[in-house]
């Protein structure tokens, strides 16, 4: 903790070299992180050449290493300071309609660059519900309750209480968030196609839709020199479908959209395949 606070103190310039200097040294040691990423890569884009693949996977652990960084920095400055680090927005229009009307928003935000910046961005516009798994570490918990709380949004538990809680704020007009490409269970998801493979697709965000009745935005932050561009982007119309497999579809359609805006930002060191369809060996 006492690293984690005195990165806080730190200008994000400073905070961005020492997390490139991580990311390297996870890379040349060749680490687990290292290791996940370049299989995921080889598993998702195996139109790129082996030197290409090596390059991405490379620049990707670097860039994970500066979120790792930029992530106690984000947490410990007032939210004025955040708000001035964005570059530019793009597509706020979609957003601003959104807002206009009468349906919740439900922003679908997959891992892609700084995703901790999304509260200040979104806490600036609307108040929004989001769910909170507590941390592994009570001190940290605590840091992270603050830095949200800040923000004035509310958090639910990762359980029935909290879906019907964000089901309830999003029929009555409200806004919330959930990252899309995290795996489930077994018995809360569905495989289907991402980047051409099967990988454990959650349902819960379909099931927000279909009961809420809300509108879905992508919405990522993506690094940028300085700071930090805001991304709106339209998700694959067929998100709302009735029939579940084809809405899951959709889903993993969105975030490979968002995904190649910048595929080296995306957090490809996560154990996206870990659960295999029948039959199928493990990547990993």
């Amino acid at each position: 903790m006492v690293l984690f606070k005195a990165v806080g103190r730190l200008p994000l310039g400073a905070v961005r070299c020492l997390g490139a200097l991580l990311g390297r040294v996870m890379w040349l040691s060749k680490s687990r992180e290292a290791r996940i990423t370049l299989a995921n890569i080889q598993h998702c884009m195996p139109q790129l050449s082996e030197g290409e693949q090596q390059k991405l996977a490379r620049h990707s652990v670097i860039e994970f290493g500066k979120t790792c960084f930029e992530i106690p920095l984000i947490l410990q400055r007032p939210p004025e300071w955040v708000a001035k680090k964005v570059k530019q927005t793009h597509n706020q229009e979609l957003l601003d309609r959104a807002l206009a009307d009468e349906r919740g928003i439900l922003l679908v935000t997959p891992h892609l660059g700084n995703w901790e910046v999304i509260g200040t961005v979104i806490g600036q516009q609307t108040h929004m519900t989001a769910m909170y798994e507590p941390a592994r570490f009570a001190e940290f918990d605590a840091i992270l309750k603050e830095s949200r709380s800040r923000l004035g949004g509310d958090m639910v538990p990762t359980d029935k209480r909290g879906v019907m809680a964000l089901i309830k704020k999003l029929r009555a007009g409200g806004t919330s968030c959930v990252l899309p490409d995290q795996e489930p269970d077994l018995a809360s998801g569905e495989f289907a196609p991402f980047f051409g493979r099967r990988a454990l697709t959650m349902t819960l965000l379909n099931k927000l839709l279909q009961r809420s009745g809300a509108q879905a935005i992508v919405h990522f932050i993506l690094r940028v020199p300085g700071g930090f561009d805001v991304y709106y982007m339209e998700p694959d119309p067929a998100i709302y479908s009735e029939d579940q497999t084809e809405a899951l579809a959709a889903l993993n359609r969105s975030i490979e959209a968002a995904v190649n805006r910048a595929p080296q930002q995306y957090q490809w060191e996560y154990k996206r395949f870990k659960q295999c369809p029948e039959g199928k060996p493990s990547i990993y």
